[in-house]
């Protein structure tokens, strides 16, 4: 069996199970906001403080999950090594926790929320419980048991829905009645709370199991190189995530305006740009069952020739996906509510730029095998002073566009600086002609696609244009690539 068609096996166990509660995090919650609250404030706070709280459960984590992939993988005594990973995470948890809780109104008023104190209390929990959910989603995951992964993840968005569909739509008088919310959108992070509280309680048999005997004598020696292999990880993670999710705090400061009306914008930015995401969700699906994959194969026969051939059919798939998104964006702009539908140009941009960041997911590999991941944080916070600088310089002048832009150069800067590097440390033979020639030909395809659907008005003629360019599309790009693809399937 190919090892491109063993991953994509994995991609569909370990990826969908990962991806799955997203999904359904999006089509049910995401699309709910949108509809519920026309007031495009309540998304731009949505956003806001969900962009703060992925930072800090990277410090959190303190990406000890990835350390755990890299020394337990194929390690005798795995039970020592996760005790090396846990312990770290758990004294993080505690203190990180506390912090939030007793200088919470601190923090609110450093974020200018003079009145949210509150939301950093929940936020704090949120944040731990989720922490040490993801340790024990990691062992589930290396251990190759994706079923109790998805079980646990299926749990969370579930009871999160649920109490989000209790609050507002059941028994919204009460709800009122039994918490002090500044805006209806608060009922979410309460949801939240109740979601990642309720895992951790349901997981409780699983961490019963864990041999504690061992994870107390885990080893220093083990401990300091999780340690410093994780520490520039948590750079690239910090980086990583003001380069993805940032956009709504970055706006809030820089568009001009009070903070209430750039987040107001900020809110309508997020709308178009969730239906960009719909790409990054087959990104990290792919992502979540390539690093185990990666890790495990490591040193075996052809891995490193297989590399170049992951990444050339990731392109193919995730090109696919994408002219999907472009050509039929009349029908995907419904999945979110009218008052969100005005900035659709940035569409286009932001399915580039994760389409970029999903080839950078493939060649930054190397940094994590070679244990080199200073190089990581290195290209991670070179994206991220791309992604300042291009909002604070451009933001006022441009409005919330120079935010896609931004994206854009900075997930393309990331994805040649890390080719670049590996070929100088881990070299790897990428197919890069090939890849460059599906690069420009989808980039002559979005362009035309968008250009010839500005020249009409009717959304059902457009969309019949859109449905056969994507048939001409897949047609030409699978006949260009057929003989690596029959490789593939074998």
């Amino acid at each position: 069996m190919s090892f491109v068609k063993k991953l994509a096996g994995e991609t569909i166990i370990y990826g969908m199970s990962s991806i799955l509660p997203r999904v359904i995090h999006f089509l049910f919650l995401t699309i709910y906001i949108t509809y519920k609250f026309e007031d495009t404030l309540q998304f731009g706070i949505y956003n806001e403080l969900y962009a703060y709280s992925t930072i800090l459960l990277v410090l959190f984590l303190f990406r000890m999950d990835t350390a755990f992939f890299r020394f337990g993988a194929q390690a005798p005594n795995q039970d020592q090594i996760f005790g090396a990973a846990l312990l770290p995470v758990m004294g993080i948890v505690a203190l990180g926790t506390s912090a939030m809780y007793f200088f919470a109104d601190s923090i609110a008023t450093f974020i200018k929320y003079d009145y949210g104190g509150y939301y950093v209390r929940l936020f704090a929990f949120i944040l731990g419980f989720d922490a040490l959910s993801g340790m024990f989603y990691a062992r589930f995951r290396i251990q190759s048991r994706p079923y109790r992964f998805l079980m646990y993840r299926m749990a969370n968005v579930i009871i999160t829905l649920g109490m989000v569909f209790l609050f507002l739509e059941l028994i919204p008088e009460k709800s009122s009645e039994w918490f002090s919310v500044v805006h209806p959108i608060d009922f979410v992070f309460i949801a939240n709370l109740i979601g990642s509280t309720s895992v951790l309680l349901l997981m409780i048999p699983d961490i019963i199991k864990v041999n504690w005997k061992m994870i107390w004598k885990a080893h220093p020696v083990s401990w300091r190189r999780m340690f410093w292999y994780s520490l520039p990880l948590v750079v690239v993670g910090i980086a990583g995530n003001i380069n993805q999710v940032f956009a709504a705090p970055l706006q809030k400061y820089f568009l001009g305006g009070s903070f209430d009306e750039n987040l107001t914008q900020a809110g309508a930015y997020m709308g178009p740009a969730k239906i960009a995401l719909l790409l990054n969700l087959f990104t990290v699906a792919f992502n979540y069952a390539a690093e185990p994959f990666f890790f495990n194969n490591v040193g075996k026969e052809n891995a490193e020739k297989a590399y170049g051939q992951i990444i050339h059919a990731f392109a193919i798939v995730s090109g696919i996906v994408m002219m999907g998104i472009v050509c039929f964006q009349e029908l995907a702009i419904l999945l979110i509510g009218e008052s969100y539908r005005g900035p659709q140009e940035i569409i286009p941009i932001l399915l580039f730029a994760y389409f970029m960041l999903g080839l950078y997911y493939n060649i930054s590999i190397w940094y994590k095998l070679s244990d080199k991941t200073v190089f990581g944080a290195l290209i991670s916070v070179g994206g991220a002073i791309i992604t300042l600088s291009v909002s604070i310089i451009f933001l006022p002048k441009i409005g919330y566009i120079a935010s896609a832009w931004g994206t854009l150069l900075c997930f393309t800067f990331m994805t040649t600086a890390g080719y670049i590097l590996g070929r100088i440390y881990y070299p790897i033979q990428y197919p890069i002609k090939r890849l460059l020639s599906i690069i420009f030909f989808l980039l002559l395809s979005v362009t035309g696609t968008v250009w010839l659907k500005t020249m009409f008005e009717n959304d059902w003629l457009s969309l019949g244009i859109g449905a056969g360019i994507f048939m001409l599309f897949t047609i030409l790009l699978i006949w260009s690539e057929k003989k690596m693809i029959l490789g593939y399937l074998k």
